[in-house]
This record gives C-alpha cells, sequence and structure tokens, in this order.
C-alpha cells in the first residue's frame, strides 16, 4: 500500500489507501482473480480505485493493452475515467452513486424481458462498445495469435497452451479441436472483428442511474460481439428465455430462432473459455486462486461446456 500512497498523481499531502477486498460488501463491487484492487481517498470527497498487477503471459494479460481498452472506454462514454498508469498500475475515477450490478440482477432483468430497462442500458453500453475502434494494442495481440474462430484469441491461447503442457487431469485435448470446428460452423460466418471486452462478469458492469460502466478490461480483444453476450450469458447461468431477451435487446428486434441456435453454440464456446483458463490457472499457478480452487473451476466450467454441448448437438 505505500506504493500506492506514494503515486505521483495524488493532488494532496495524504491519502487514505485501503485493499478493495475490505470494501467489497460495502461498495458492492467484484474482486480480481489476477491483481491487487484499492480503493484511494483524499482530502475532498474524490476516491479513487486503483489496479495493480503484472503482464499475466500465460493468460494472454497485458497491461499496457489493458490501459488502451480503458481510455478507449472512456473517451467513448462507457468507462471510468483514467487518472494514471504505469507499467502494473492504473489508477481510475471511482463511480461516485454507482454499483456492480449482480446475476440476480440480470436474472430479473431477463425475466423482465428485452423492454427491462435494464437490459435496455446493459444493450446500449454493448452496442456502444463494440462500435468503438480496436486500438493498435489489441489488434497486435490478434496478429499473434493468428487466426482464431468465435472463441476469441484468449480460447486459443489458452487451448495451445493446455497442448503444449500436455494437461491430462481431465480428458479434454482428444476431440476438443474438431468439436471447437463444429461449434464454429454452427455459429455460421464471422463478420469484421470489433473490440470486444470478453470478460462481462455481472460485477464488471456498474449501474449507475440509468446508465451502464465497464470496467476490467484485462481480457478485451478484437472479436465478435455476440461472443461479448455469450460470455455475459453464460457466467450469470441465464436461462434460455433470459438470454433470448439479453439478445433481443442487443439486436433492438426480437432473436430469430436461427438466432438463438447460433446462441447456444456461443455458449458452448464462452464455457470452454472458462474450462481452459482454469486449466491455465492450474498448469500455471499464477491466479489467486488455490490449486484446489483453480481445479474446482475448471470442472464446474467443463460441466456447463459439457451439459451445453448436448443441447446444440455437437459431439
Amino acid at each position: 500500500m505505500e506504493r500506492v500512497k506514494s503515486l505521483p498523481c495524488w493532488d494532496c499531502k495524504e491519502v487514505s489507501v485501503r485493499p478493495l477486498k475490505e470494501l467489497v460488501e460495502e461498495l458492492h463491487l467484484g474482486e480480481g482473480r489476477t491483481n491487487q484492487n484499492f480503493i484511494v481517498e483524499g482530502d475532498g470527497s474524490q476516491r479513487y480505485f486503483v489496479r495493480m498487477g503484472a503482464d499475466l503471459p500465460f493468460y494472454g494479460v497485458s497491461r499496457a493493452r489493458e490501459q488502451a481498452a480503458a481510455r478507449a472506454a472512456e473517451a467513448a462514454g462507457i468507462g471510468p475515467a483514467v487518472r494514471h498508469t504505469e507499467p502494473d498500475i492504473m489508477v481510475v475515477d471511482f463511480v461516485e452513486g454507482s454499483r456492480a450490478l449482480t446475476e440476480a440482477d440480470l436474472h430479473q432483468a431477463g425475466q423482465e424481458g428485452p423492454g427491462s430497462s435494464l437490459l435496455r442500458s446493459v444493450a446500449a453500453t454493448l452496442r456502444r462498445l463494440h462500435e468503438i475502434p480496436v486500438p493498435k494494442e489489441m489488434e497486435a495481440f490478434l496478429a499473434q495469435i493468428g487466426g482464431v474462430g468465435w472463441g476469441g484469441p484468449h480460447l486459443e491461447k489458452w487451448l495451445r497452451y493446455a497442448e503444449e503442457e500436455r494437461y491430462s487431469r481431465l480428458p479434454l485435448l482428444s476431440g476438443l479441436r474438431e468439436l471447437i470446428e463444429q461449434l464454429n460452423l454452427a455459429a455460421g460466418p464471422m463478420g469484421p472483428n470489433k473490440f470486444c471486452h470478453f470478460d462481462l462478469l455481472a460485477d464488471n458492469l456498474v449501474l449507475k442511474k440509468d446508465t451502464i460502466l465497464l470496467v476490467d478490461f484485462e481480457y478485451s480483444a478484437p472479436g465478435q460481439p455476440l461472443m461479448d453476450l455469450a460470455v455475459l450469458a453464460m457466467g450469470c447461468s441465464l436461462t434460455a428465455a433470459e438470454e433470448r431477451a439479453l439478445l433481443s435487446a442487443y439486436l433492438a428486434v426480437d432473436a430469430s430462432e436461427a438466432e438463438l441456435r447460433q446462441f447456444q453454440a456461443l455458449r458452448v464456446l464462452a464455457a470452454l473459455r472458462e474450462t481452459f483458463w482454469g486449466v491455465t490457472a492450474e498448469l500455471s499457478k499464477s491466479s489467486a486462486l488455490s490449486m484446489e480452487e483453480a481445479v474446482n473451476y475448471t470442472d464446474m466450467s467443463l460441466g456447463v461446456a459439457t451439459v451445453r454441448t448436448g443441447r446444440t448437438g455437437s459431439r
């Protein structure tokens, strides 16, 4: 915390620094699994959110890319203001009067249907996100990974890592490339790559009045916009009716049966992304999760992917 206190961006002599984990319930925010987070308060009423973390090569996390994404989101009006950056630190405004969404919020909104005010706000922010010009740092990451499908560059990176390390705790790798190819075919032709968040957990969506802001851009990359929605639907365990409402709100028209079938394939790919995030945590031992937690996360995500694969008819 001393390093946070000594940052040159503070405009007062003394600042108060508290780890986010002490304030999670009070501020209704989520905790990071791959970084340290702090809340800083100075002499005035303004508070700041500080993220501290090194690059994580195994996960494909670059802090320079994360910072570029956060600045682009700020410029588009869908992210908090970035006040200071260093190679392993980013300081942003704490959004006063806000709270992170919960999975319960999104379930309730989904049950209300695509006309839900919350779903409309979420959809408007995601459409704006996907219209942001892709920063060069994100383009460079995609070029480094090479050709990828609907699952995006991180799924491909994590899968390659598992293959290189000959991951064997679970029989995941046999036939997996064929399954992913089937899912890509089921999802259909891809459009131009857009700016995607790729980590749309409920607590990375911050509600202030009737506006949604996005935070935590460490997995941002060029990709297919509907994959962002699939990640959100998967992370919140939305029901079929709730995901129909989410998709319809985003499209601003009732989702067709063909679009819903496409979305089912994307939900499987989203679950596979989380599965191989867990595999990467197991193999690299470089997240805040214990080995037991990483194993449980892999197993849970694989269970979701297996159930969803059966629904798509893929084998």
